[in-house]
């Protein structure tokens, strides 16, 4: 414990919030907002020279923190996630949550260890004798699939042969018998081969197990030792409340291995250190400073002088135990919006569906937190339905059509068609930016941003391919209106494929996660195309944007 005075920089603030802002709002409050900008003006001074901050990769996330101190005066604390010049420690911010020294001691002899493995991995996968091995194997294959492919094409063709032969009716029980013969002896023949050519191959892939088994135990013993030496790296980690309570960050996570940069992050830095300096938290913000994150990190979304929620699959584990004691605002995306109980309002139904109309705001299904959505106004309206009624879903900010099922069979026919891809559907949204292309499609593979949840990531080795079709329908000097056509139904599709650099490089204007904020996100399904499930007709359900 101690007075922060070389870290506080003092600011006067005209208006002061009466709770702690939450950290999980995309807006920051204006007084956090007014710190941030001056901390952005002294930027150039604080960086280390070896940090260049426009280079690749070189961008940074740095957050502020508005606070008052026992005498009243007001200020802020600064600091920046992960390591700034490959250091923890710099000039000006606040120091991580643990102590380096002892982090530098612990993990020193368990980073040689790593280190060397990794240097036997790759001698081992650099092997000439491993390398023949494998070329070896690979042709081995590569003859055996042509031999048996042919094998088993000639045998197709005798079998055509001999049923149209059985089809002809003067056939007698001889000829039908020297058939069966044939079609047994195709069957041993294909045995033998199959048999021969693994005989023939057995040395070959018999040494490539043993060269395969080698590696994979020394990359398992790598992976031990990394879990091993996270587990170690994360033992210095004692996350502190203004109260003095203190939890090790791995109490804040089920399986006790936190996530990667976990207790990292600006936030958690600047909180803990107002909690250990007996000063109060008013307002937090986060924002990006410098280059956007290259394809290779898989996120790309970040942009220059944007501010940022702090994250949900870290921060929101971690801060909500450091603000403890200190009246926090609930995050506007877990505040409840009142709809009346004419939503989502009916646009088809019959006996067997219902399609309405969802207004933006309006949850699909339950979440954790809030729990009015589609499904539970459906249910109430319908109760005699059992069961899950909606098909599909669409984010809680974007309206337009859905559709549900009201009997199993119904629900079954149309849950195929989703499955089979003959769902047809249609969006319109307007982008944050100017799009030059007037039609196109984007096909970048998708997957869950298992640091920061609920993002999606392009992930070209792990995703799940996702496809999307576009046309222009209209522009002016700052946006883009646009038709989206999704061919493939991943979460979070259109907005990614909108916002990446990869893709449109336009994010949907109002867009939280992956753009920047508006009245709303502009995104709205308008219109919706299935078979009838029961009177099996095409049918297409329309909804007009309201923007």
């Amino acid at each position: 414990m101690g007075k922060a005075i070389d870290l506080f920089t003092p600011l006067k603030f005209e208006v002061l919030p009466q709770k702690f802002p939450s950290p999980f709002d995309v807006v920051p409050h204006d007084v956090a907002q007014q710190a941030a900008e001056s901390l952005k003006k002294r930027l150039p001074d604080l960086c280390p020279e070896q940090h260049d901050l426009d280079e690749v990769d070189g961008g940074k996330m740095f957050g502020v923190l508005v606070v008052k101190d026992a005498s009243g005066r007001t200020g802020y604390l600064a600091a920046y996630s992960g390591m700034l010049g490959g250091c923890w420690n710099n000039d000006g911010f606040v120091p991580p949550v643990f102590n380096v020294a002892e982090r530098e001691n612990l993990l020193h002899s368990g980073e040689k260890e790593i280190a060397a493995l990794t240097t036997r991995i790759k001698q081992f996968e650099g092997d000439p004798v491993f390398h023949d091995v494998q070329v070896k194997a690979e042709e081995y294959k590569k003859e055996s699939d042509q031999q048996l492919n042919a094998l088993i094409q000639q045998q197709k063709d005798r079998k055509r042969y001999r049923d149209t032969l059985r089809q002809n009716e003067s056939i007698d029980q001889q000829q039908l018998e020297a058939l069966a013969n044939q079609s047994r002896e195709d069957k041993f023949a294909l045995r033998a081969l199959k048999k021969k050519l693994q005989a023939d191959s057995e040395d070959v892939f018999f040494q490539l197990a043993q060269f395969q088994s080698q590696l994979n135990d020394l990359k398992k013993q790598r992976k031990n030792l990394s879990i091993k030496l996270q587990k170690r790296a994360f033992s210095g980690y004692k996350i502190s409340r203004s109260d003095g309570t203190v939890k090790t960050i791995s109490e804040f996570f089920s399986d006790g291995l936190p996530p990667s940069g976990a207790g990292d992050c600006a936030a958690t830095k600047l909180v803990q250190y107002a909690n250990n300096h007996t000063l109060v938290p008013l307002a937090l913000a986060e924002f990006w400073w410098g280059a956007a994150p290259s394809a290779a990190q898989m996120s790309g979304f970040r942009k220059h002088g944007r501010y940022y929620p702090s994250c949900r699959s870290r921060c929101r584990k971690i801060l909500p135990f450091m603000l403890e004691g200190f009246s926090v605002t609930v995050p506007l995306h877990e505040q409840p919006v009142e709809f009346g109980t004419e939503y989502p309002r009916t646009l088809h139904e019959d006996e067997d569906i219902v399609v309405v109309e969802k207004p933006a705001g309006l949850l699909s299904v339950p979440g954790k937190v809030l729990t009015d959505s589609v499904e539970e106004r459906l249910k109430s309206r319908y109760p005699e339905v059992s069961g899950v009624m909606l098909l599909h879903r669409l984010d809680q900010a974007t309206s337009g059509v859905m559709i549900a099922a009201k009997n199993a069979r119904a629900y079954k026919h149309l849950q195929h068609q989703f499955q089979d891809r003959t769902v047809n559907k249609l969006y319109i949204a307007i982008l944050d930016g100017v799009l030059e292309q007037d039609h196109g499609e984007i096909n970048l593979p998708l997957r869950i941003d298992i640091y920061d949840r609920p993002r999606q990531i392009v992930c070209h080795e792990r995703g799940k391919q996702s496809l999307t079709k576009y046309s222009v329908i209209s522009r002016d000097k700052k946006t883009t209106r646009v038709m989206l056509f999704p061919h493939t139904g991943r979460t979070h599709q259109l907005r990614v494929h909108a916002a990446h650099p990869d893709g449109l490089d336009c994010p949907i204007l109002g867009d939280e996660l992956y753009g920047r904020s508006a009245e709303r996100l502009y995104l709205h399904a308008a219109k919706l195309t299935v078979t009838h499930p029961i009177k099996n007709v095409r049918m297409t359900f329309n909804s007009d944007a309201i923007f």
